[in-house]
């Protein structure tokens, strides 16, 4: 959930000017992540590609940090279109291949604009860092539950599929979207490509979240 700004860092109301400044900051600082390292950016650079002073960085962010946390909550934010899909009825009775590809199209199309940004929220997660780690976790775990209660739904009478079923499957199918959006596109295309990964993980979604042929073919899958 994105926080809402309404004041800059001395205490006076953003307005227009301001909130237009502080996302000219914003722009700035993920143009340049996209060509280096979070841990080379600097509140001086950030600063001159925006066209800006390092003294109005500090009016609108108290550090670098600050401004990459802005960053990662508007990544967040962005999310909600693949939550949105998400919320649509699915059923279960056929095999929506054309449903999972919207998920899985708007899912690539928040991490191809905030790369750069997510990597860094997981790298912090990973290292510990408890705000980052609960942005990733409220991000994930909407998105795990959904898939969860689609695929609850699909099971069929006395298959034996439990809640706890479900969201083991589908922490793995988020996890391996996760982790596919995070790897370099350059990397990806050395391989079979991503349009080909992309494909399968669709595939595999909808798989997922449709109705087996019968109880014994569940058990079998389990």
């Amino acid at each position: 959930m994105r926080t809402v700004v309404t004041t800059n860092n001395h205490g006076q109301s953003l307005g227009r000017k301001g909130a237009e400044t502080r996302k000219r900051l914003m722009d700035a600082a993920r143009k340049l992540l996209k060509s280096g390292s979070p841990v080379e950016l600097t509140a001086v650079s950030i600063a001159k590609r925006a066209k800006s002073s390092s003294a109005t960085f500090y009016l609108y962010f108290s550090d670098v940090r600050g401004i990459l946390l802005a960053l990662t909550e508007e990544a967040e934010s962005d999310m909600q279109a693949v939550h949105n899909i998400l919320d649509e009825p699915w059923d279960p009775k056929i095999l929506d291949v054309e449903h999972s590809r919207r998920v899985v199209n708007a899912f690539v199309s928040v991490w191809d604009k905030h790369r750069e940004v997510l990597r860094y929220r997981n790298l912090e997660a990973d290292r510990g860092d408890p705000v980052f780690e609960n942005i990733r976790l409220r991000t994930s775990v909407r998105i795990v539950n959904r898939f969860a209660e689609h695929i609850v739904a699909a099971y069929p009478k006395n298959s034996g599929g439990t809640k706890t079923t479900a969201q083991a499957d589908a922490s793995v199918l988020v996890a391996a979207m996760e982790r596919l959006a995070a790897t370099d596109p350059k990397s990806v295309e050395r391989g079979v490509g991503a349009d080909e990964m992309w494909g399968a993980m669709t595939r595999i979604i909808a798989r997922t979240l449709s109705a087996p042929a019968s109880p014994a073919d569940f058990m079998q899958a389990k």
